[in-house]
């Protein structure tokens, strides 16, 4: 199995729209960066809705450039850089999984019905058995792409996510799929930096670490109380 591929909450929104315009919009792909900054900060089909600097997102577009995840080229005679992904390129994705995967990516965990209604703008998933073909496939890629983030005993409004995040941010959106809670993790504009946790300085790393164990503490509490409060009702 190939090593996971991880990237940030910014990240994974200029990916999204970069995988997005060039199926919806391939006559205008790549994209500039100023058509990048307007593709994240879009407020439909965006979850959440940002308000991001041409500045914040030249930064995420070269780090993710220099890691081999989008490029930038020049056409004949214009001194303008546009940029294109190269992720579902090296994954080797069909135009289906490509969209299944943007939405994901834009919108978060989502269930079937939205996942193929919503993918449909960018590459027609005619009907649910299709979908569950492209999800089975994603969730089978090596390295895993998507997964179930339901419980196994649910059977309606099953939600699946990407995996192209930390384990921490899968873990928080399992237990809120467990608990029904939904947690949001406020951030300073300086912890909001496209800079991954990895790379910020350590006074910030501690905080945003501290932050996120105390979150997940909060939910595990949660979580328990509803697992006694079930047992004792029966």
């Amino acid at each position: 199995m190939s090593d996971p591929i991880i990237f940030d909450e910014r990240q994974q929104r200029v990916l999204g729209v970069l995988i997005e315009k060039s199926l919806t919009n391939p006559h205008s792909y790549p994209l500039t960066l100023n058509q990048v900054v307007i593709g994240c900060n879009q407020k439909s089909s965006r979850d959440p809705v940002v308000s991001w600097m041409e500045d914040e997102v030249d930064e995420v577009l070269t780090g993710l450039g220099r890691a081999g995840f989008a490029s930038q080229v020049h056409g004949a005679g214009s001194r303008v850089g546009k940029w294109r992904q190269e992720l579902t390129g090296s994954l080797a994705l069909t135009g289906q999984a490509m969209a299944v995967l943007a939405e994901l990516l834009l919108r978060g965990p989502q269930t079937l019905g939205e996942l193929r209604t919503r993918a449909s703008r960018m590459k027609d998933v005619p009907d649910l058995s299709t979908l569950a073909g492209v999800l089975t496939d994603l969730a089978e890629h090596s390295p895993p792409l998507a997964s179930r983030f339901s419980p196994d005993g649910v059977k309606r409004g099953v939600r699946w996510g990407h995996l192209l995040q930390s384990e921490s941010a899968v873990h928080r959106h399992r237990v809120a799929e467990e608990t029904g809670i939904t947690t949001t993790v406020t951030r300073t504009p300086t912890e909001t930096s496209t800079r991954s946790l990895e790379t910020r300085s350590p006074e910030l790393q501690s905080q945003e670490t501290g932050r996120l164990d105390r979150l997940e503490k909060r939910v595990q509490e949660l979580h328990d109380r509803v697992e006694r409060l079930e047992k004792n009702s029966r």
